[in-house]
């Protein structure tokens, strides 16, 4: 590891999980994924991440749109350690360049249901809505166990993200060196896991900011559309 970049990742910070007793549910039909690869050491980015932000002001966030915006950790030896990257955040956008035949792994990259999107490029606007109307999803968080309930019979992927939002970093070197970059919609714990109605995961004690919202969604293994998704607002 490069000096200057282990005393970068030296004085990284985390948060506590806040105590957290809450329950969603939704029947309707699922919102679209927006999934965001971003890094604070990529000039490119900020016009993508202000994209990703204006959905925040959308009438159909979470129930329409549930935007991620994942850090990746690759332009970390620029000079610049994003705080909030993480090495599974790269391999998962990884994964997704190979299973959906992606053009490959960059950033600002985008994938709309799993899907590679590259209208951003042309300026066209984040497209969403919804699918086909599914079976009754479930999620509950108790301390830091999160449970997942679904009333369908399909063997699904369950997905959880995190969200941390309203987050500003001054960046001091790197490709961004002296801008303020503002973020939303950031991932600061996820997983996913196999099964079929009933799933559990264990929420990670610490997180680079301070969670403010949750995503749920259950796709199929090998991905695709999501077979069902909530998202809302936490309140601790």
């Amino acid at each position: 590891m490069r000096p200057a970049l282990a005393l970068l990742l030296s004085v990284a910070t985390t948060v506590s999980l806040p105590a957290l007793s809450q329950t969603w549910q939704s029947n309707d039909a699922p919102a679209t994924i927006v999934e965001l690869f971003t890094s604070e050491g990529c000039s490119s980015c900020p016009a993508a991440e202000a994209a990703l932000n204006d959905l925040k002001d959308s009438d159909g966030l979470w129930t329409r749109v549930i935007p991620l915006a994942f850090h990746v950790d690759y332009w970390n030896y620029i000079g610049w350690a994003d705080r909030f990257a993480k090495p599974d955040f790269s391999q998962r956008q990884r994964q997704k360049v190979s299973q959906s035949d992606a053009s490959g792994v960059y950033t600002p990259g985008w994938f709309i249901n799993d899907q590679e999107w590259r209208g951003f490029f042309s300026r066209q606007p984040v497209p969403y809505g919804n699918g086909p109307k599914a079976a009754q999803l479930i999620a509950s968080i108790n301390g830091n166990t999160l449970r997942v309930e679904y009333e369908g019979n399909e063997r699904l992927n369950a997905n959880f993200a995190l969200i941390a939002m309203d987050l500003t970093t001054k960046v001091k070197r790197g490709e961004n060196r002296g801008r303020t970059l503002e973020h939303d919609f950031v991932v600061v714990d996820f997983a996913a896991k196999y099964g079929q109605r009933h799933w559990q995961f264990t929420l990670d004690d610490e997180t680079a900011a301070k969670p403010s919202a949750i995503a749920v969604w259950l796709t199929p293994q090998g991905g695709g559309d999501p077979v069902q998704t909530l998202a809302g607002w936490l309140t601790p």
